[in-house]
C-alpha cells in the first residue's frame, strides 16, 4: 500500500494561502530529502493551450521550484511540442506562448528547457519489452535530469478519459514519433449529417488528410495521424472518433512510453497532482466550465496510487468520477490497470491527510 500525501483546497483560498499549502505538502511526503545539493531538476508541468484560462498557473508553480532551491537544486521547466497546429507546435512558439501564461523566470524562478528539441524531433528510444512496443519514443532529454517532478492537471480527456500523471509522463513526455506512435490507431470520423462544410478541420488539419466528398469533409484514415485537431475544432461536433476501440489502445500506449520514463528514472520522479479548475477537456483545449468543485492537491512517489486517489477524490460528493462525468465511453481504469502490468505501483493507497 503506497501513501498519497493530500492537501484541502478550495476556489475561496488565496492564492498566498494554497502556496503555503503546497508547500506543506511537499515537506509532509517527504519531498524535501528528495533533491540533493546541485541536482539538477526537471518540474514537467503544462503551460496551457491559447484560450485556455483553467490550467496550472504560475504561482502554483513557483513553491516547488522555491522548495527545490532550499535543498540547493538547480530547478527548470520542461514540455514538449504537440502534433496539431497550435501556438505550441515548436520550442519558440511554445515558449513565447508560457510567457504569455506568466511562466516567466520573474513569477516563477526557473527557466523553460523543451526536452524534446526546437521541432519536436529530438528523442531517444528506451527498451520497454511491453505489449505493444519493444522500445518507445520519448523526448530527448526527458531524462536528463538527475531528478524529475510531474506536476499535472487533473482533467478528463477526449480518448483516455482522464489526463493526470500518467498522461502527463507519457504523452507529454514523448517525441513526436512517440506521440504519433500512441495516436496512429485514433483515427477520427465525420457524421455527414452534423458536418456544414464549414472547411475549419481542413484548414486545421497537420497533415492535410481531409478530403471533399459530396461538399462535406472526409477523413483518409491511412493519412490521419489522430491529432484529435479536427475535433476539437469542429463547432458542429460532426468530428468523432471511433469509441468502441480508440480509447483502449490509446491509454496503454500512453502508459508504455511513461514507462519507458519510469523505468530510466524509476526513483528519481515524484508526482503531483492538482484536483482544481477540473474541466471535461484537458488543457490542450480551450477553456469551459469546471465540472466539479476544487478538491485540493495530491502527491505520491508512487504514479499508480496517486491515479486511483485523484480518480477516487473526483466520485466523492459527485454524480462520478471526472472521466465518467467528461467522457462516460471510457474507461480510465485501463491506463492504471496496464501501469499496475507494468511494475509502475499499486492501487492500493492510503491517504495522509496535511493540515
Amino acid at each position: 500500500m503506497s501513501d498519497v500525501y493530500f492537501v484541502a483546497t478550495s476556489e475561496n483560498d488565496p492564492m498566498s494561502t494554497i502556496q503555503e499549502k503546497i508547500k506543506s505538502l511537499y515537506d509532509k511526503a517527504g519531498f524535501g530529502s528528495f533533491v540533493q545539493k546541485n541536482d539538477i531538476v526537471s518540474i514537467k508541468t503544462h503551460f496551457g493551450e491559447k484560450g485556455n484560462v483553467t490550467h496550472l498557473v504560475p504561482e502554483q508553480i513557483r513553491p516547488i521550484v522555491d522548495k527545490v532551491k532550499e535543498s540547493e537544486g538547480k530547478p527548470y521547466l520542461t514540455e514538449t511540442s504537440v502534433l496539431y497546429k497550435s501556438s505550441r507546435s515548436n520550442a519558440l512558439d511554445h515558449i513565447n506562448l508560457a510567457f504569455e501564461h506568466g511562466f516567466t523566470f520573474e513569477k516563477v524562478g526557473a527557466p523553460i528547457i523543451m526536452a524534446d528539441g526546437f521541432l519536436g524531433n529530438w528523442e531517444r528510444e528506451i527498451l520497454i519489452n511491453g505489449e505493444f512496443y519493444e522500445k518507445v519514443s520519448i523526448a530527448g532529454d526527458a531524462i536528463a535530469a538527475d531528478k524529475l517532478i510531474v506536476v499535472s492537471h487533473v482533467t478528463g480527456h477526449l480518448v483516455a478519459g482522464f489526463g493526470a500523471a500518467l498522461k502527463n509522463l507519457g504523452m507529454g513526455l514523448s517525441s513526436r514519433k512517440g506521440k504519433l506512435n500512441q495516436h496512429s490507431d485514433v483515427a477520427p470520423i465525420v457524421d455527414a449529417e452534423l458536418c456544414d462544410f464549414c472547411k475549419t478541420c481542413i484548414k486545421w488539419c497537420p497533415e492535410n488528410c481531409i478530403e471533399v466528398k459530396a461538399e462535406k469533409a472526409f477523413i483518409n484514415e491511412e493519412k490521419c495521424i489522430g491529432c484529435g485537431e479536427c475535433i476539437a475544432v469542429c463547432k458542429q461536433d460532426a468530428v468523432k472518433f471511433k469509441w468502441d476501440a480508440s480509447s483502449e489502445m490509446l491509454q496503454k500506449k500512453m502508459v508504455e512510453h511513461a514507462f519507458g520514463i519510469f523505468t530510466e528514472m524509476k526513483d528519481r520522479i515524484i508526482y503531483i497532482n492538482f484536483l482544481t479548475n477540473m474541466t471535461k477537456d484537458c488543457d490542450c483545449m480551450k477553456s469551459k466550465e469546471k465540472l466539479i468543485d476544487d478538491i485540493g492537491i495530491l502527491a505520491s512517489y508512487d504514479p499508480v496510487a496517486l491515479e486511483k486517489a485523484s480518480l477516487d477524490f473526483t466520485a466523492k460528493k459527485n454524480e462520478d468520477n471526472l472521466s465518467k462525468m467528461s467522457f462516460p465511453n471510457h474507461n480510465p481504469l485501463v491506463q492504471i490497470n496496464h501501469a499496475i502490468k507494468l511494475g509502475m505501483g499499486t492501487q492500493d493507497y492510503k491517504i495522509v491527510e496535511v493540515t
